[in-house]
């Protein structure tokens, strides 16, 4: 009868042992990746742009006002913990865009905006500023 209830207690002391040693563990495991830390969310940005513009595409977009299919391409181009909002301006100033483009707001704890020149291909090539502001 001794001789058991040392075994059990030898059971409950190992067990004890590895639920603190996992719990120690799991203490140190970071809940969520900090991508801002990896890459600013401007780099994000233009890289995503300037990817989405290598072939003409942005401007043929912003050239027919085809902002559902830009807010797509965001949407694939960017990282899915990256938050967007984007306004087109024309030469004078003035917003383009008559809907929203953003992928529900801007959430998270930075917040940076990235301009980026966009020329329409057409005979009197207009040029538009596109503001992209991302949070995350």
């Amino acid at each position: 009868m001794n001789r058991r209830g040392v075994v059990h207690t030898l059971d409950t002391v190992l067990a004890a042992a590895i639920i603190s040693t996992v719990l120690f563990y799991a203490s140190q495991v970071p809940l969520e990746l900090d991508t801002s830390s990896e890459r600013p969310l401007d780099v994000w940005g233009m890289q995503a742009l300037v990817g989405i513009d290598r072939n003409g595409t942005l401007g043929r977009l912003v050239g027919s006002e085809s902002w559902q299919d830009l807010e797509e391409l965001l949407r694939v181009a960017l990282p899915s913990g990256v938050s967007f909002n984007v306004t087109v301006y024309d030469e004078q100033g003035a917003a383009v865009n008559d809907c929203y483009i953003s992928n529900g707001g801007l959430l998270g704890r930075t917040v940076e905006s990235v301009d980026y020149l966009v020329v329409v291909p057409s005979e009197e090539c207009p040029m538009y500023r596109l503001r992209l502001q991302l949070g995350g």
